[in-house]
């Protein structure tokens, strides 16, 4: 389905099933369909799930301005808001997390019932205080770093079914790196602590054990930040937990809801 966003251009939406919903974000370059794995496990037990591809990316418009974390937290507002979406559930993963966050800063935490944050620390950069972040990335070499293409993000090979459903899309719709370089960058230059320090609903990180990104055995900071914050570890998955082996994330998602 097809949404037109108030400045003209139209995203791309799926939304299925009936009762609480469930709004999937998904991370930079990703698209509706790396979430394939979850649609018919929530729905068949009585959620609604809901999921969109932002500009730039899957079967959405293409613009030829920088797209900012901001913009794209607009255009799910502006989606959700067209569907009286009420206190959803909402997963982000990787970049995904960034727009939910965003959202969150934006609308306050009465916004979810819960928040799942899927392989993503709320500060990108590493620091003397924080070792949480994106591999090596420092203030020191960001550009170097954020210069660099995003390769292999999955540890295994994703699920068949998944990666068919994904794929498809990804050749029918390209998406561009080096176009959307700006949006990344910018993304990592965010801390969203204080955003998760403001908790007053459940939080759940869900780590990769075997992230190309980050390092699950630092992801324990995230729970001095809330005391509303659990983190859980999936063994042998990297950066996209959900694709790479759906039956356990879904498993490990419903326990918390």
């Amino acid at each position: 389905m097809e949404f037109k966003l108030k400045t003209g251009e139209k995203i791309y939406f799926e939304d299925q099933g009936e009762g609480v919903p469930i709004l999937f974000l998904t991370g930079f370059g990703g698209n509706t369909e790396i979430w394939s794995g979850q649609v018919n496990y929530f729905v068949q037990r009585g959620y609604r799930v809901i999921r969109l591809d932002y500009l730039n990316h899957g079967r959405s418009d293409r613009v030829e301005y920088d797209l900012k974390i901001e913009d794209l937290a607009d255009e799910v507002l502006q989606l959700v808001d067209y569907l009286k979406l009420k206190q959803p559930i909402g997963i982000g993963n990787s970049m995904g997390t960034a727009v939910l966050l965003n959202i969150l800063n934006i609308r306050g935490w009465d916004f979810v019932t819960k928040a799942i944050f899927v392989d993503q620390s709320p500060k990108m950069i590493n620091d003397g205080d924080w070792h949480f972040g994106f591999k090596n990335l420092s203030m020191t070499n960001f550009d170097e770093v954020m210069s660099e293409p995003i390769v292999r993000p999955a540890y295994k090979k994703i699920d068949e079914f998944v990666f068919k459903n994904s794929k498809s899309i990804d050749q029918a719709y390209p998406f561009s790196q080096p176009k959307n370089r700006s949006l990344v960058k910018g993304h990592a230059l965010k801390d969203w602590r204080f955003v998760i320090e403001a908790a007053d609903r459940p939080v759940l990180f869900i780590l990769g054990e075997k992230s190309p990104f980050f390092n699950f055995k630092e992801g324990t900071v995230l729970k001095k930040l809330n005391s509303n914050v659990e983190v859980d570890v999936m063994k042998d998955v990297g950066h996209i937990p959900m694709a790479e082996n759906p039956a356990e994330f879904n498993k490990l998602v419903l326990r918390f809801l």
